[in-house]
């Protein structure tokens, strides 16, 4: 299946958070835009790019909302958010990742900004800055998101 992109709808699903509650998904983007990141603990690239994903959820609640869904046992995400002190909600994809299919999911992380309608607006595989920014500037957070000492490459493939 080809990957979905914009203007496609975003599969809303229901996916336990870390408090194994299931929640739709379209929770996130009921009020407004939203940034979806998906990703594993055992991706350096999402271990890179989430820090900074959740630095936009900090920056632009209650404008916008951010969300992790992490390809991961529970305990594995409660490690990963431990370890890089994330605050932004997360919810748990298992296998055989069935959002990841409806998605035509090739690459983690990927991120996506779907608006108010449910419609993906941008999609973005692995750590592109420039997207990282533009995503932030559309859920209002101001420049500059990065910070000098920031480890942000240009580009890190997923």
């Amino acid at each position: 299946m080809p990957p979905l992109g914009p203007p496609a709808p975003f599969p809303d699903s229901e996916l336990p958070g870390l408090d194994r509650r299931s929640r739709p998904l379209s929770e996130a983007w009921r009020r407004g835009a939203a940034l979806v990141a998906v990703g594993h603990s055992d991706c350096e690239t999402s271990r890179l790019t989430l820090p900074f994903v959740d630095r936009i959820h900090r920056q632009a609640a209650p404008a916008g909302t951010v969300v992790a869904v992490l390809q991961d046992e529970a305990v594995d995400a409660q490690a990963l958010v431990d370890e890089l002190g994330l605050d932004m909600p997360v919810r748990l994809e298992a296998v055989p990742y069935p959002l990841a299919a409806r998605l035509g999911l090739a690459t983690v992380p990927t991120l996506y900004l779907v608006d108010v309608r449910g419609r993906i607006e941008r999609v973005s595989e692995g750590f592109r800055r420039a997207d990282v920014e533009a995503f932030a500037a559309r859920l209002g957070v101001p420049a500059p998101l990065f910070e000098p000492g920031d480890d942000a490459p240009a580009l890190r493939p997923g």
